[in-house]
């Protein structure tokens, strides 16, 4: 593009160039008047030449400067009107972009249309609706927002000129763009959330899987997916899949599929691998789409993946745990058994031996050795029953968390001899693995009190904490302990696996005990 020389330059140019110009014609037309000098007519050439050859330059030149003034106030008039449509369109770029959602997006937008315009304006997108202070819908010029299910609306009268429409149609692109970023951001946010919920309500590694990739091929706009896992022997098993024609066997990992354990890559023509990985490969983050738009949506893809492997790494521990668990619990079942019922029955035996040897010889204390083996045999009967109901397991999606813990402690308790207490609220909304915790806290807590404490009331008090958190308090009037006297394994998985359970779930454990004044068992579960 040619620059365009300054008008001061110009004028000092011809300030040079018009005086010498001038001299040149006055010398040639006095030279041309030379056969007519002592004549009258050469009085009057030189009268009608110097009385309108002086005015002509003067307007020619007054007349050129006003022109070069005119065209460069027009050129900054136009400078000024493009600066301040940038303007606008940064404002709105930049208040839509800083907005918590849609709502607030569009009406930032429509205040700063309106401002640029000097009219009022309405946008409407998704069936949410925004207009500025003062707009009343009775005739307006409509403007479809590009790419979007949108349109722009600007009250007339008085009629938008040309100028104002083309000024329009570059303010309903910026304002596609910048709705469809608050648009793009806002479903990010929401797939997160969505992402944490899921983590936060399922145990299940499988069904937790499910959700995640729902959730996740839903954002991607993806239309088939999978999760798979690297087992013990370094083949990939399939865990989760949606729409994909991959073989549900295990496979040993090569190739492209050796790559995507590394970095992200293609493993077929618009099948993307994210690979899983903490400190080491979990597995694979598979999604089936336009390569494209996989490619655009990586950097979250890869976001979400590293939220997939949080969840495998928790559920892989709580496994962990939970075989540590059984295990614990079949130790402390066999020394119950031996502790418990097996030395009950030699006992009995022993008892059995001496009745037989005095039923000649002493016939009444006999009687009494049998009495004793009896009231003993119903002892044990009882104690294998209350353990028997306490390894039992109960359907929490049967009948819900409220009801299945009424029915539990209610039948805990006939079982176990004692009369129970209950405050349960109407409504409490933990998730899934929230309540399996405090379920389990119950029925351990429920298990010590019977064994060691033998109380005659148990008080149970469940109590919501936030909108997904809960307190669950059990408290009898048994026996009790001292601090230092604490048993090493309370029934169950113990004082000690409760904690660990309710401390896994980033929740508090306590328990308070005086001898001779019962024993109190608090967890409390926050969101």
């Amino acid at each position: 593009m040619q620059a365009v020389p300054s008008l001061y330059r110009l004028i000092r140019l011809y300030r040079l160039v018009l005086p010498l110009a001038i001299v040149l014609v006055v010398v040639l037309f006095e030279l041309s008047l030379g056969p007519y000098e002592g004549q009258p007519a050469a009085f009057w050439l030189r009268l009608g030449f110097y009385g309108l050859v002086g005015p002509l330059v003067t307007w020619m030149t007054l007349e050129w400067i006003a022109q070069q003034v005119q065209e460069r106030e027009e050129a900054q008039r136009a400078l000024e009107e493009v600066n301040r449509r940038l303007l606008t369109a940064g404002n709105i770029l930049r208040r839509a972009s800083a907005a918590d959602n849609l709502e607030q997006a569009l009406s930032a937008a429509a205040q700063e249309v309106a401002r640029a315009l000097g009219r009022e304006v309405a946008i409407s997108l998704e069936g949410v609706r925004a207009t500025s202070a003062g707009f009343v819908p009775t005739q307006v010029y409509e403007m479809p927002l590009p790419g979007m299910a949108g349109r722009l609306e600007v009250a007339l009268p008085p009629p938008l000129s040309a100028d104002e429409k083309n000024f329009l149609g570059v303010l309903a692109t910026e304002v596609a763009g910048a709705l469809e970023s608050a648009r793009s951001r806002s479903r990010d946010l929401l797939t997160l959330y969505e992402v944490d919920q899921a983590l936060r309500a399922e145990a299940n590694l499988e069904r937790l899987l499910e959700r995640l990739l729902e959730r996740i091929l839903d954002w991607a706009q993806a239309g088939g997916g999978g999760v798979l896992l690297l087992d013990e022997e370094g083949f990939l098993q399939p865990q989760a899949m949606r729409n994909l024609s991959l073989s549900p066997h295990a496979f040993l990992p090569q190739g492209p599929w050796k790559e995507a354990l590394e970095a992200p890559v293609f493993v077929e023509t618009q099948l993307l691998a994210v690979p899983l990985r903490e400190k080491s490969v979990v597995g694979l983050l598979l999604i089936q789409g336009e390569a494209e738009n996989l490619r655009q949506r990586l950097p979250f893809l890869r976001f979400l993946a590293a939220q997939v492997t949080l969840a495998v790494r928790n559920a892989q521990a709580y496994l962990r745990a939970e075989e540590l668990a059984l295990t614990e619990e079949r130790n402390r079942i066999a020394r119950e058994i031996h502790d418990g019922v097996a030395q009950a029955l030699a006992f009995m035996a022993l008892k059995l031996d001496l009745a037989e040897r005095l039923l000649e010889s002493d016939p009444s204390r006999a009687r009494e050795e049998l009495q004793q083996v009896k009231d003993t045999l119903r002892a044990q009967i009882r104690e294998v029953r209350r353990s028997i109901f306490a390894l039992r397991p109960i359907d929490l999606e049967r009948y819900g968390f409220l009801e299945s813990v009424r029915r539990y402690a209610q039948a805990f308790a006939e079982q176990a001899g004692f009369r129970i207490r209950l405050s349960l609220p109407e409504k409490i909304g933990l998730s899934q693995a929230s309540e399996l915790v405090l379920f389990r806290v119950l029925q351990e807590a429920l298990a010590n009190a019977a064994k060691h404490g033998r109380p005659s009331l148990v008080q149970i008090t469940l109590t919501p904490l936030g909108e997904r958190g809960g307190v669950l308090e059990v408290r009898d009037n048994g026996k009790g302990f001292r601090a230092d006297h604490t048993p090493n394994s309370m029934g169950g998985f113990g004082l000690m696996q409760m904690r660990e359970r309710v401390e896994a779930r980033g929740g508090q454990f306590w328990v308070e005990s005086l001898e001779g004044q019962g024993t109190l068992v608090r967890a409390e579960l926050p969101f």
